[in-house]
Parts: C-alpha cells; sequence; structure tokens
C-alpha cells in the first residue's frame, strides 16, 4: 500500500500559523454570503462555513471529527459565534444538502464513473513510463482536479492504481515475452 504521505493526497496539516488560518480558511464576505442563504441557524452556518474551507483546502469532504479544532475555532471567531456552537450535524440528510450545495457553489462535480474512467485512463496512460504507485496517484489527483472532480477517498485511489498498474504490467511482460519469442525465433532461422 502506497503511503498517503508520499503522495499528493491532501490532508490538513498538523500545526497552523496564524496566517495560514487567516489566508486559508477565513471565509469571503460571498462564502458567508452563500452560508446565510442555504443554512438556517448558526451551528449550520458554521458546520456548512467549516466544511466548504475544508473542502476548498482538499478536494474531498473530510469527516468531521478529522477536522482540527482550530480551523473550526478560527471559522467561529470570524463569525463572532459564542463557543457554544459546536461543530456537527444532527441530520446526514442536512450534511447531505450541505455537500451538494458546496459542489454547485465550487462548480465541482461528485466522483463518478466518468471521474473513474478518466482517472483510469490518466494512471493507464502514465503506467506505460512510470511505476512508483505514489507518482501514479499524483497523476489521478492531477487528473481530476483538472477536470473539477471531488477526490475519492485515499484508499479507492490507491486500489485504483494498483489494479491499473497490474494490468499495465502484465500487458508489457507479454509484449517483452512476445518480442523475445520473436527473436529466438529470427535468430534461429539465420
Amino acid at each position: 500500500m502506497t503511503s498517503i504521505e508520499r503522495t499528493a493526497y491532501p490532508r490538513f496539516k498538523r500545526q497552523f500559523t496564524t496566517k495560514e488560518l487567516s489566508d486559508i480558511y477565513t471565509p469571503t464576505f460571498a462564502e458567508i454570503a452563500f452560508a446565510y442563504s442555504t443554512a438556517k441557524g448558526e451551528s449550520n452556518i458554521l458546520n456548512l462555513l467549516v466544511i466548504l474551507k475544508s473542502f476548498q483546502r482538499l478536494g474531498y469532504f473530510p469527516s468531521i471529527a478529522d477536522i482540527p479544532l482550530k480551523i473550526i475555532n478560527h471559522i467561529r471567531s470570524h463569525l463572532k459565534f459564542e463557543l457554544d456552537i459546536v461543530l456537527g450535524y444532527e441530520s446526514s440528510k442536512t450534511m447531505y444538502r450541505h455537500r451538494t450545495a458546496i459542489r454547485e457553489y465550487l462548480q465541482v462535480k461528485s466522483f463518478n464513473q466518468t471521474a473513474l474512467h478518466l482517472a483510469v485512463s490518466a494512471v493507464k496512460e502514465s503506467a506505460q513510463v512510470m511505476d512508483n504507485p505514489a507518482d501514479l496517484m499524483n497523476v489521478a489527483i492531477a487528473e481530476l482536479i483538472k477536470n473539477r472532480y471531488e477526490l475519492p477517498g485515499f484508499n479507492t485511489l490507491n486500489r485504483l492504481v494498483r489494479r491499473v498498474r497490474n494490468v499495465v504490467n502484465q500487458n508489457l511482460f507479454k509484449w517483452v515475452k512476445l518480442c523475445v519469442a520473436i527473436w529466438k525465433f529470427v535468430f534461429f532461422l539465420t
């Protein structure tokens, strides 16, 4: 299995500077207006903005439990919400609606069969000239981002890369074996 640290798969940093929090995770006026027009109540507005800013940074929706407290507190503070307004959804339907609204707002498509085919094609082509699984995963990530698709889970990409890489390598081995057989046949005739 490829280590996530060896790939370009986005993830949260362990530590943030004040400047990073401000530059990356401070919601714009347009984003705040979007949140207020989409969600009702401070808790849901906080939820929406935290997952929006997280998605913008990562390209996928992280688990609420995986979002660093510093990011949550920074956004809560920026909104001037009380500390008792906590992150978390009471209804999965609300979370689903927020995710759909965020995709539409950012003009990003959810990972689907088309995205899968794009990633497979990019990895298949690249596997002809490179073999490192981390490099192949980075190719898939770049292709999905370029085409404005949400990234699937790391393990999904890892399995995709392993399968495609294996098929390409098997085809290359068969081709080499055939070339050797032809060479032996030609050499034997001369």
